[in-house]
């Protein structure tokens, strides 16, 4: 059966939430998903629990069943539909927010299927830092949090952050430092490059998903590393783009096509169990 490698690393004394995931063939399930969503590139769940994605190139909105990896709607904002390099999806409240690689923002509101709905714009300056990669959301605070993958201006990795954006002040009012060394010498990489970002709203942490990596590294919401897994069966994950925690406490990892179909795999959780 196939599992992850367990890193034994951490800043914390926390009990780490990946470490419910078995990931073994028994508890997950993988679905093949539409042609459409070849390049899915982020995943985003609603305040009532129904799964949403984006793909690269269009701000095209997609609500995928999770249950069967079935399409069950799309809409796109604006009509013609905005291009950009879409990284990142998140819902807070009533709207649908996405992001592009170089810190554009949308928002609108949710569309029926078919339809464009208006947009709105935001320049967020985080372009000018990194080229942002995964967006996530606590709909506590009206929060966003914006995921670097790489560092720009000839920034060195060291310059990695998690940027905290305030939707009501449409500002930056924290940014939190990713332990690169720990997280390096926990995956046994040279590198880290997230891909996709989730906050565990249940525990008060982040898990973020790295598809160069090929592993999954969980922080505190200050940025202390908790945990770090790396998959131990690439095949499973090409390419994992978007990253979700549903209200139950399932995983869902999401993988762009490649030469194939994108994927989306539903991992159970397994209280009280380890994977080794």
């Amino acid at each position: 059966m196939a599992s992850l490698l367990v890193s034994s690393c951490g800043s914390t004394d926390e009990p780490g939430r990946l470490s419910q995931f078995g990931m073994t063939d028994s508890t997950m399930q993988q679905w093949r998903l539409p042609g459409r969503l070849k390049e899915i590139s982020g995943l985003a769940l609603s305040p009532d629990g129904r799964l949403f994605a984006v793909a690269d190139e269009m701000a095209v909105v997609y609500e995928i069943n999770y249950a069967d990896g079935k399409l069950v709607r799309a809409f796109a904002m604006q009509d013609p539909p905005l291009p950009g390099d879409f990284e990142g999806i998140a819902w807070l409240k009533d709207r649908i927010y996405l992001v592009t690689s170089d810190g554009i923002l949308y928002s609108s509101p949710e569309g029926a299927d078919g339809e464009h709905v208006e947009a709105t714009r935001t320049d967020t300056g985080l372009g000018k830092s990194c080229e942002i990669e995964g967006l996530a959301e606590d709909s506590r605070t009206d929060h966003l949090f914006f995921a670097c993958k790489n560092a720009n201006a000839g920034g060195k990795g060291q310059d990695l952050q998690i940027f905290e954006w305030s939707v009501a002040d449409q500002a930056v009012v924290r940014s939190i430092a990713l332990p690169l060394a720990d997280i390096r010498r926990a995956l046994r990489t040279n590198d880290f490059n997230p891909s996709g970002i989730v906050m565990d709203r249940a525990d008060k942490r982040f898990i973020i998903v790295a598809a160069q990596q090929r592993g999954l590294v969980e922080l505190s919401l200050d940025g202390q590393l908790i945990a770090a897994r790396r998959f131990s069966q690439p095949g499973r994950h090409r390419q994992a783009e978007g990253i979700e925690l549903t209200s139950s406490g399932k995983l869902l990892i999401a993988d762009e096509g490649g030469d194939g179909k994108a994927r989306l795999a539903v991992y159970e959780p397994q209280q009280g169990e380890e994977s080794r």
